[in-house]
């Protein structure tokens, strides 16, 4: 079990870095406004050339090999939940990077489903 545990919390590391890199780029990239078939392809091509963009999408990849990993070792019902870790680290890192502002009520939802998590890894799984 601590192998499924250590992959998906750095699989969860990397998911949350690679949203607030996403989430940089399109701040960056601007809202979406117009839905005119050429200006969504020039929208989407502008976001796909943002370097936080490219850089969130690999690291948003690292995740999903690294959570078929720990699907080669676990049960789903495992190893999905567990990746719910990200919530905690993107809402901190969005805290630090983005200088977003969480209400205490969403980091007391946080910490519910951060111990829902406990409660899985607890009761284990396939190893």
């Amino acid at each position: 079990m601590l192998r499924v545990v250590i992959a998906l919390v750095f699989a969860a590391g990397a998911a949350a870095i690679g949203q607030i890199l996403l989430r940089r780029g399109m701040i960056e990239v601007g809202s979406l406004e117009n839905y005119a078939p050429m200006a969504l392809i020039s929208y989407f091509w502008h976001a796909l050339c943002n370097p936080y963009v490219i850089g969130g999408t690999i690291l948003n990849a690292a995740f999903y090999f690294l959570f078929l990993a720990a699907l080669s070792w676990t049960d789903v019902t495992v190893a999905l939940p567990i990746t719910a870790v990200e919530y905690a680290f993107a809402a901190a890192l969005a805290v630090l990077i983005l200088k977003e502002r969480v209400p205490p009520i969403r980091w007391a939802g946080i910490a519910l489903v951060i111990l829902g998590v406990i409660f899985i890894v607890r009761g284990g799984g396939d190893d």
